[in-house]
């Protein structure tokens, strides 16, 4: 009898680890490929690129970012998300041959890349100046742009102003501030004085609302509403147009990717899903996440 007990036991075992064998892996997300162009001007620009299913999401760090801005936001989006995240020709350690940079000639940089990578359906996003660049390529024909995500992409540097009685971010704790001024002078670190100073005031000679007028793809404008009343369109110099809605991370600022990167990704990931082309809309296992309705809308926290 006992024999017989052991062999039972011995084969429950086995059956467990049967079962175990059959369990599908864990999703592990591609990893980034890093690719350098050079442009035609002389322009060197970083790049790094992971594969996934359907049109790809092409992301631009603000003024003094990099690659690195975005890695929070990446890792609260889906894991099979294509993403690009494509550095400016100052970023990630180059330097410009000019500084007669202007918003204009950034997007032309960003759609020559674009189309280097021979991305067939994107959109593109981008955080401060990278916002105010997807937001002059709205305003263009651009053959496979399905979208546009701008993310405190001011339409005119006196949004500001207007919208927000001059408060880019909130206070900062000492240590906070003595972080943040780090992590600026690294990113900036190998960039002359003449250099910062031409580039720190490339947003403020343009003005994005006849792109957002002559736009026509979906576009989505990410704001923090600095934990006060939200300032309408006419404040935010934003065209009352069916095409564009308004999204507002609450207590956020013009640091929401640190703040809140879960909730920005939130509010990509649904209007990802809403505007999607037919086959990856047709995706229908994914969960939505809870950034619904209205064009001017509020985003929350998907565990909420």
């Amino acid at each position: 009898m006992t024999r017989y007990r052991s062999l039972l036991l011995v084969a429950g075992m086995c059956l467990i680890a049967m079962c175990a064998t059959v369990r599908e892996p864990a999703k592990v997300a591609a990893p980034f490929e890093k690719r350098v162009f050079t442009l035609p001007d002389g322009k060197h620009m970083n790049c790094r690129m992971r594969p996934g299913d359907g049109p790809v999401l092409v992301l631009i760090p603000g003024t003094w970012g990099t690659f690195d801005r975005f890695t929070e936001l990446i890792a609260a989006l889906p894991d099979d998300l294509p993403v690009a995240v494509i550095e400016l020709c100052w970023q990630g350690g180059q330097s410009p041959p000019s500084t007669a940079l202007s918003i204009e000639q950034l997007a032309d940089d960003v759609m020559w890349v674009v189309e280097a990578l021979g991305l067939e359906q994107f959109y593109i996003g981008g955080h401060s100046i990278g916002g105010m660049i997807a937001v002059e390529i709205a305003g263009r024909e651009v053959p496979g742009l399905v979208g546009i995500v701008a993310m405190e992409g001011w339409t005119h540097h006196t949004v500001v102003q207007t919208a927000f009685d001059g408060v880019v971010s909130g206070p900062l704790t000492p240590a906070e501030q003595a972080a943040a001024d780090a992590d600026r002078e690294r990113e900036r670190a190998h960039l002359s004085q003449a250099e910062r100073k031409a580039i720190g005031s490339i947003w403020t000679r343009w003005n994005g609302y006849e792109s957002l007028m002559r736009s026509r793809v979906p576009v989505l404008h990410i704001w923090g509403d600095r934990g006060k009343p939200r300032p309408d369109r006419t404040a935010l110099q934003i065209p009352d147009q069916p095409n564009i809605e308004v999204a507002w991370i609450a207590g956020a600022d013009h640091r929401m990717l640190t703040q809140a990167p879960d909730v920005v990704a939130a509010c990509i990931r649904d209007f990802l899903e809403r505007t999607a082309p037919p086959a990856r809309a047709a995706v229908a296992h994914r969960r939505r996440w809870p950034c619904f309705g209205g064009r001017d809308t509020r985003c929350v926290d998907a565990t909420s």
